[in-house]
């Protein structure tokens, strides 16, 4: 992407250099034969700040930003270890948490703006809440207690803010709360994203039996 934007930038300096010297050439001679070349970067321009535009939006509707790396790890049949480390922080500043259950959840709040912010670039507001351990048979879920593990020393107090100014927000389309789950494999790494609609999780590696 970074070569793209060069590139437009590039192309677009050219063009207005190009342009200047046309209105700066005398002679309609001189005039027409800077203005051929020079139509012909501005087109060229055209079509990569059109791609650009393209990409970008794309990305703004589909892109995803890394919020934490976790690994798991069994304990007892029903119980299990997670280490949640926080993008851009280092292994060493990894949080464990012991949890119940054979699957893991990940939630928080999540503030989603209307498209045309979205497709500005505007990345969705999100604050990650808690982990919890949940049981994928919900008999089992359902006769234990839940074990949860907070992310956040308190509520967060933006998103709730928002919630209820929603109605009178005309640049927001959403406010809802957002939980993504996996199973707690064995020595498995999984990472934690956010997109513009709420979390994705998605298995890195694992430990093959």
């Amino acid at each position: 992407m970074k070569w793209l934007v060069y590139a437009t930038i590039a192309c677009w300096a050219v063009t207005l250099w190009g342009w200047l010297g046309v209105f700066a050439a005398k002679g309609w001679a001189t005039k027409l034969q800077r203005t051929v070349p020079t139509t012909a970067v501005t087109v060229v321009a055209v079509l990569l700040g059109g791609l650009l535009t393209v990409l970008q939006t794309s990305y703004a509707f589909s892109g995803e930003a890394l919020v934490a790396t976790v690994t798991t790890k069994p304990v007892r049949p029903t119980e299990f270890e997670l280490s949640y480390v926080p993008a851009g922080q280092p292994v060493s500043a990894a949080t464990l948490m012991r949890l119940r259950g054979d699957q893991w959840a990940i939630m928080g709040g999540v503030i989603k703006w209307h498209p045309w912010l979205t497709a500005l670039g505007v990345s969705s507001y999100h604050k990650p809440i808690a982990v919890r351990g949940q049981y994928a048979d919900l008999h089992q879920e359902q006769s234990h207690l839940p074990s949860i593990y907070p992310l956040a020393t308190d509520m967060d107090h933006v998103w709730e803010a928002v919630y209820w100014l929603d109605p009178y927000l005309p640049f927001i389309e959403a406010v809802y709360g957002s939980s993504a789950y996996a199973y707690a494999e064995p020595n498995a790494t999984y990472r934690v994203s956010v997109t513009p609609s709420g979390y994705v999780i998605k298995r890195v590696s694992r430990q093959l039996h």
